[in-house]
């Protein structure tokens, strides 16, 4: 049985892979003014992920292909846009546990229908 991790402890495990990595260029740099293109080439990965994502609903919509079939694609997919998201957060030195929870607090307030 996996144990759960917060997502803090993901973004630790990510960080460490990405450190790790070995290949021709940086796995990982944290973002400065001086490297908004690392930033960029990050929102280029996680949109074309979600356009992976994106289509093959597309293909189930149309008949292609069931749900049922799809789902487990669907969810690698799924997997690497969060990738990309924690590889952001990361490199932006943000921590995606407490903005969510705060983003979270403040939806709550915002939106006139939520019930508690």
């Amino acid at each position: 049985m996996k144990l759960q991790k917060s997502i803090r402890e993901l973004q630790r495990l990510q960080k460490d892979f990405d450190l790790n990595h070995e290949g021709d260029e940086p796995f990982y740099q944290e973002i400065n003014d001086k490297n908004i293109e690392a930033l960029e080439h990050l929102i280029v990965c996680i949109v074309g992920e979600i356009g992976e994502f994106s289509n093959i609903v597309k293909k189930i919509k149309r008949g292609d292909f069931k749900y049922s079939e799809k789902s487990s694609e669907l969810s690698e997919e799924l997997a690497d846009t969060f990738i990309y998201l924690i590889k952001i957060a990361n490199q932006m030195n943000i921590d995606l546990e407490t903005i969510f929870l705060d983003k979270l607090d403040k939806n709550k307030t915002r939106f006139k229908h939520y019930k508690k």
